[in-house]
Parts: structure tokens; sequence; C-alpha cells
């Protein structure tokens, strides 16, 4: 999608090359549990069947008592050989509550009902971003990955907020985004500089509105500038880094 071209990534982190990057950002600090499976074709029903049965009435109960902030479900559309077909996610304000929800989960849920080849999860720091309060219901998933280089976390941000963050500000205001934010590990499982972009949008046709702003506010630059823009960019992050997941929401709800 011509989305990725915008969503050129990331911030900061707990080192001190990219501290700059994390205090630019004035939002509350909350986490993020994402847990992943790679889920055989023929399980997929069965999946979405114990998904419903087992994990969104732990959810919905968490959500009603406040200790939940969001949370969601996902089914990859883009599938690649070995990657994650199914996932769920939830944002609490604290690591008690974040860690309630998780204890409420594995109690509820049999070890069978998940039936996967892979599983994996991340636990995730918000930095930057806008949402908005949703009632229950289904969407789409975003999510750019980039690994930044050493040192280039602060001149990454200030590209982010100068091309990047209008656009995204924008379609937020207008609808077209639920949600949208950049996330770093608080737990790391993985290279410390790797980074992401995720938004969240209500149906197809809202992405393809934001692709199509995104396409008119390019275009308002000279080919010069477009250049100039794109070798900025890839000047912080490590060349071929870059990868899309992009998934459907089958139940998503924000506080």
């Amino acid at each position: 999608m011509k989305r990725s071209l915008m969503l050129c990534l990331a911030v900061a982190c707990l080192f001190v090359w990219s501290a700059p990057a994390v205090s630019a950002q004035e939002m509350p600090t909350n986490y993020t549990f994402v847990a992943e499976w790679a889920v055989p074709r023929q399980n997929w029903a069965d999946w979405r069947a114990n998904f419903d049965r087992y994990s969104k009435p732990v959810f919905e109960r968490h959500a009603a008592s406040g200790n939940l902030i969001g949370w969601g479900a996902f089914e990859s559309i883009v599938h690649t050989e070995d990657g994650i077909t199914h996932g769920t996610f939830w944002t609490a304000p604290s690591f008690a509550a974040l860690n309630a929800v998780l204890n409420d989960l594995l109690k509820a849920t049999p070890a069978s009902a998940f039936p996967a080849t892979k599983h994996r999860d991340y636990l995730l720091t918000s930095v930057a971003g806008q949402s908005k309060a949703s009632p229950l219901t289904t969407g789409f998933i975003y999510v750019s990955s980039y690994l930044l280089q050493p040192g280039k976390g602060g001149a990454w941000m200030e590209l982010w907020n100068k091309y990047n963050k209008p656009g995204f500000a924008d379609d937020f205001a207008k609808g077209n985004l639920l949600a949208y934010s950049i996330d770093v590990e608080d737990v790391h499982t993985a290279d410390p500089g790797l980074r992401f972009v995720v938004s969240i949008s209500p149906n197809a046709e809202a992405d393809d509105r934001s692709v199509t702003t995104q396409d008119a506010a390019n275009a308002k630059r000279s080919a010069e500038e477009r250049r100039a823009i794109g070798a900025a960019f890839a000047d912080t992050i490590v060349p071929g880094s870059h990868r899309d997941f992009y998934a459907r929401l089958i139940a998503y709800w924000r506080k």
C-alpha cells in the first residue's frame, strides 16, 4: 500500500541516543501486551470460536472494571510463509492491570484452545499518538516496523513530526483513523532499535481515503523535495529493515 511510504518509523527507547525522541512526546504511559500466533489454516475457525468463548469475556470484564484502556483481536490479511496469522492485544495504564488481565486469560483458556505452530509475545509502550473512544467494533490494523540506526532517534523524530505527523493527525481528525501510535518494546525481545508505527482504521474505505489524502499531500512537493525527504529518512533507518503487517480487526474496543 502507498501508506507505507508515509509510515517511516520510529522513536525513542531507553537509551541515551533515543531519549530526546521520547521526551518530545507528551502523553501518559500506557502498556500494551500483544500475543501472536501462527495458526494452521484448518484451525482458523477454531481459533476464532475459542477467542469468542474464552478471551472476549475476560477483556469485556476488565474493560468494564476500568483495568483496560483498550483491547482487540486480529487475523492477518497479507500472509507470509512462516508469519503470524492471529493475535490479541490489550492496553492498560499499569503493569498491575496488564498482568491482572493476563492472569485471567491464562486461567480461563485451556492450553489447547489456540492451536498454533508458533507463538510470540510483545510488551510495548506507546510514546506518541492519538486515540478516540470506540464501542466494540471491527476494522483494520496496519503496522510498519523499522530498525533505527544507532544515534539517529532524535533526527528521525524531527523528520516524523515535520513530515508524517500532520498526515496522521489529519486522518484522525477526519475519522479515517480510530487511533495511531508509535510503539517501542518495554521488554526487549528483539533489537532495541526496532520500532513500530500502528494505525487503526474503521473500514477499508477509510484506508482508501487515507491513501488519497497522503498522495495529494505528497504531490504538492517537488520531485527534488520528495527525494530529499526520502534520503533524510533513509539515513536514520537500517537499510532493508522495513516490514509491514496488515490485518483485519475481528474485535476492537477503546475507552
